[in-house]
């Protein structure tokens, strides 16, 4: 096993099934259309339309209804769902459009230079407070469910003249002036939040009759398993944006889904835009509350630099404590061996659900790939070559065991996992002809050389020659990186002929380099 220091260690690994037994077996490497630009990006205008926060009066209406139906909300598991829409969440468009130019469509993952990741159930479940266990969201309605949805749509058309369109403040209004006393009150309040918090569509700001049976079901008190649909949508839209941006070649474009999650994923997995949030959450508040009205940036380092570096990306920002969160975390103090069948435990049946590969199904019927052991980092596993796609079968998912890591494991990657990602990034970036996202010709037969790169970032400390000559130390860090604009530095090798580093000292990431083969581009300063 390799640890995120490089170093080996022999020890019993924990790996998330399916993986390969090498790296014949292993899945083809997964690859982005676009690769990131090198430098500050220049992205089209995206207007996030299924971006909503709270309207007026929006809290006012969540207070009457939680004293009403709070203990069926609880029940239900969609309390911290709904609390979460009280909050405001700042949209960093750059962060996102950031992160986008990573995904990978084939797998649903972001391939960052360093690594897979993406937003899995867990991340779901925990900032939006959505479950992942219940019934699906699909169902047809039966009995007198059916003479209810009936009369919700006799309403909306009645509410707005006979209009097609359910306009949301009208809607909102009709229920908290004149509809208190109304038999479906509850639903009515539920539609509002699945149309514009959960399952945002078009048109926009409308009531979406395609949540009223959602709504019933939840008002009757059932459990609905609202993660699995929720995170179907969210890979479509993330899909869907990175097909439009890929092709629109400056033209201003329309994002519909719920990226307040993709928001929220980015501020609490990379700690650099998370660093400045000042919010302590309060006795009883969602995880979401962190961020009400944070703006979150990079405290000046550039948003494609600080996607760089694996060491800016939390594997398990849940596993840490965090003062009156609530949520009762799946992880504890020793490693725990769990088997669904005995274990009454919802919390730790959850996290099962979270592990395992599935296909997803969107409230629109998109059906969308979840590959958790790609990521298998993110859940405390080690990570190892991933297998062929496979879902469980239905028979055992009520019976399996499944293992929980201790909160203070540190996972780590096989050796294999590394070599084969090193090696397909390596043929990778010599197909594209790219280095750092700077297009080169590069030859097998002869090395290439640049004299100018823009900046580095991360802890860098080596003694740089100037234009004119002169030799000076160097230093930059994630947060201030180092300009080296200025300096002739830069030395690319390739697989034919490799830097040879023993003529060059680097303190990058406070580790000297040993060895280096294949197409790289470091920063070195001679012995001299």
């Amino acid at each position: 096993m390799v640890d995120e220091g490089g170093n080996n260690t022999v020890r019993v690994a924990n790996f998330l099934k399916p993986c390969a037994k090498n790296t014949g077996e292993a899945t083809r490497f997964p690859t982005v259309s676009s690769p990131p630009r090198n430098g500050e990006e220049v992205h089209p205008a995206v207007q996030f339309k299924g971006w909503k926060n709270p309207q007026r009066k929006w809290n006012d209406w969540i207070e009457i209804m939680a004293g009403k139906y709070g203990f069926m909300w609880n029940q239900t598991g969609i309390c911290d769902a709904i609390l979460s829409s009280m909050y405001k969440i700042q949209c960093n468009q750059s962060l996102i459009l950031g992160i986008v130019e990573y995904w990978c469509i084939e797998t649903n993952t972001f391939v960052f230079p360093w690594g897979e990741a993406t937003i899995t159930l867990e991340d779901v479940m925990v900032l939006g407070g959505f479950s992942v266990l219940g019934e699906p969201v699909n169902l047809p309605l039966t009995g007198d469910m059916v003479a209810m949805e009936a009369e919700m749509l006799r309403l909306s058309r009645e509410m707005d003249g006979g209009k097609s369109r359910r306009d949301q403040r009208t809607w909102m209004k009709f229920f908290m002036e004149e509809g208190q006393s109304h038999d479906l009150e509850h639903v009515g309040f539920l539609s509002l939040w699945l149309s514009r918090f959960v399952f945002p569509s078009l048109p926009y700001e409308v009531i979406a009759t395609r949540v009223f049976p959602i709504a019933i079901r939840l008002a009757r008190g059932t459990k609905l398993a609202l993660a699995p649909a929720v995170l179907a949508g969210i890979y479509e839209s993330l899909r869907l944006l990175k097909q439009q941006v890929t092709s629109s070649l400056g033209e201003s474009v329309k994002a519909l889904g719920l990226f307040q999650l993709v928001q929220l994923w980015a501020n609490e997995r990379f700690s650099i835009f998370g660093s400045n949030c000042p919010i302590e959450l309060k006795p009883g508040e969602p995880r979401a509350a962190r961020w009400h009205g944070v703006i979150s940036n990079a405290n000046g380092c550039p948003i494609s630099s600080a996607l760089k570096f694996a060491r800016s990306f939390q594997w398990r920002p849940y596993a840490a404590d965090l003062k009156n969160w609530c949520f009762v975390s799946p992880y504890k103090d020793n490693e725990q061996f769990v088997h669904v069948a005995s274990n009454s435990n919802d919390e730790l049946k959850s996290f099962g659900q979270c592990l395992f590969a599935n296909e997803l199904v969107g409230l629109g019927g998109c059906i969308e790939k979840y590959m958790p052991y790609r990521v298998a980092m993110q859940f405390g596993f080690d990570q190892h070559l991933p297998g062929d796609f496979a879902v469980m079968n239905s028979n055992c998912r009520e019976n399996f065991m499944f293992y929980v890591p201790s909160r203070a494991y540190k996972p780590c990657v096989s050796l294999e996992y590394l070599n084969w990602w090193r090696a397909s990034k390596v043929n990778q970036e010599k197909q594209e002809g790219e280095i750092n996202g700077m297009r080169l010709n590069l030859k097998d037969d002869e090395p290439s050389q640049i004299d100018r790169i823009k900046n580095v970032v991360g802890d860098f400390a080596g003694l740089l020659s100037d234009e004119k000559g002169r030799v000076k130390l160097a230093k930059g860090t994630l947060c201030n990186p180092l300009d080296v604009e200025a300096y002739a530095c830069s030395i690319v090798g390739t697989l034919s002929h490799p830097i040879d580093v023993d003529k060059y000292w680097c303190i990058y990431e406070r580790n000297r380099m040993v060895s280096q083969v294949g197409i790289v581009c470091f920063y070195f300063s001679e012995h001299k």
